[in-house]
């Protein structure tokens, strides 16, 4: 007969863990990722390349604006920064009877930069500190290569303009990547919402009409989430009627572009058809028009470049430059399905064109804001398949 004994296993109790510090929240300060993490040499290669770039941006300052701004030139580098300058010192003077927002214009936050920075100096620093935290935010957006995002900014000739003028662009930047982190994010915040409106209101009060139509589209269960193309072509309908309206109003300030058809330039015949309701017949040649710029009329351009000379850097080289790398980046981003109005930043950048196109002039630097979402779409990992998604 066979026995078996069987001996109970020991188990020895583990020793208590024992946690010494709880842990503290990852605190995200503005591009110092660039110089803490270890990276591969291409990596290195650009971030030294971006410093150069900043280099190269001051020494515009130092070359342009501020010889500038004490009366020593009077070479244009930034688009209205010598406008905005003149309108900080008579605010200085007259803040009472200053009007910094109207229905044809707004000037409330390059003035109030200027007022409250005093100086061109002061204006630069903290327009590059602008930048940083533009493309920190754009960067928590999933899927966003950074190193593309700044890549891209930087090629565009307005961005440096931006960086080191009084300027609107900085603050536009600012906007539009917040507004971008609000409709790509699961849990849409009203917080991010409401700075993007409030920036929006210190840049240009059009961005905030623009940014209630499009979430007007895309609310959920909206009839025109299921049919984009339908959006845009309502769009165009009721800012036609629109402009067609208030272009009969007395004292619109629109009829002073339509007096003067016979004989006068393209723009202004464009003009007089859109305020008899014709908008739609002449959008195609109004977008052109505000896409390509100065390179629609070389012969003219290079007449202009005769007399102007370098005496306007802004509209002599920055402009052209920003079409051409406008028009890239629109070629890119078609050739890619990325301007499919199904996407929301694609309707966004839709929408925004339509309402550059019935302003009466033609402005290529309105269409910056394009220019950053096209950059900002460029620099994702994209998958051009991605499902309709409604705005909460």
């Amino acid at each position: 007969m066979k026995f078996t004994l069987t001996i109970p296993s020991l188990r020895v109790p583990r020793a208590p863990t024992i946690h010494l510090a709880p842990r503290l929240p990852k605190i995200r300060i503005p591009f110092l990722s660039l110089l803490l993490e270890p990276k591969p040499l291409k990596k290195w290669l650009l971030i030294w390349l971006f410093f150069l770039y900043l280099a190269f941006c001051m020494g515009c300052f130092f070359a342009f604006e501020q010889p500038r701004l004490n009366k020593e030139t009077y070479i244009r580098f930034g688009a209205d920064s010598p406008t905005y300058w003149e309108a900080v010192r008579y605010r200085s003077e007259h803040a009472e009877n200053a009007s910094l927002i109207s229905f044809t214009g707004n000037l409330l936050g390059p003035v109030t930069l200027g007022v409250l920075l005093k100086t061109g100096l002061a204006v630069a620093f903290f327009n590059i500190f602008l930048f940083f935290i533009s493309v920190e935010i754009a960067a928590t957006i999933p899927g966003v290569d950074k190193y593309m995002l700044v890549f891209l900014l930087a090629i565009c000739s307005e961005t440096a303009a931006a960086m080191v003028t009084l300027n609107k662009e900085i603050l536009v930047l600012l906007s539009t990547f917040i507004f971008a982190k609000y409709v790509y994010s699961e849990k849409r915040s009203w917080f991010l919402l409401a700075l993007s409106l409030v920036i929006s209101l210190f840049a240009r009060w059009e961005q905030i009409g623009l940014i209630l139509i499009f979430l007007f589209l895309r609310r959920k269960g909206s009839f025109w989430v299921r049919n984009p193309k339908l959006a845009v072509l309502s769009v165009i309908g009721v800012l036609s009627v629109l402009y067609g309206l208030i272009a009969r109003l007395p004292g619109s300030g629109l009829k002073a572009f339509t007096n003067y058809t016979k004989g006068a330039n393209t723009i202004v015949k464009l003009n007089a058809i859109q305020a008899n309701f014709g908008f739609p017949l002449v959008l195609a040649p109004k977008v052109l028009m505000d896409i390509m710029g100065e390179l629609l009329r070389p012969l003219t351009f290079f007449g202009e470049f005769a007399n102007l000379g370098t005496g306007d850097i802004h509209s002599m080289f920055i402009i052209p430059l920003f079409s051409i790398s406008l028009i890239v980046l629109l070629i890119i981003a078609y050739r890619k399905g990325l301007l499919n109005p199904k996407h929301p930043l694609a309707l966004l950048m839709i929408i925004y064109t339509i309402m550059t196109a019935i302003t009466p002039f033609v402005q290529p630097r309105y269409l910056y804001f394009v220019y950053v979402l096209l950059a900002l779409e460029l620099s994702m990992k994209y998958d051009p398949a991605v499902p309709e998604t409604a705005i909460a």
